[in-house]
């Protein structure tokens, strides 16, 4: 590297591989919410993305009335990433509540 332009430069393609592996990730059902994003003039942060997805997910729950959680946009594939997953929603599901 040169100088901090090329860590921009660098940082900003990074975020745009990433973008794109997410949304190439994405179930069918959210094509359009895909072509949305794509179709700007300029993407968004993927923080943005994230959140975009997350909103017309939760629309899509409360319109459609779906209560399968498995069925969620952001699933987690990765077996690590899985078990990690699931132990936190372990400790989750306890709190608050009282353990016999």
């Amino acid at each position: 590297m040169q100088c901090c332009d090329d860590a921009v430069i660098l940082k900003n393609y990074i975020e745009r591989e990433r973008i794109f592996e997410f949304l190439a990730g994405l179930n069918i059902e959210f094509d359009q919410m895909r072509v949305q994003i794509l179709g700007k003039e300029s993407l968004p942060l993927l923080n943005k993305v994230f959140s975009l997805i997350r909103a017309e997910e939760g629309r899509r729950t409360v319109m459609l009335d779906v209560s399968n959680i498995e069925g969620s946009a952001m699933l987690i594939t990765n077996s690590r990433n899985m078990s990690d997953a699931m132990n936190g929603a372990k400790v989750g599901k306890t709190e608050g509540k009282k353990i016999p």
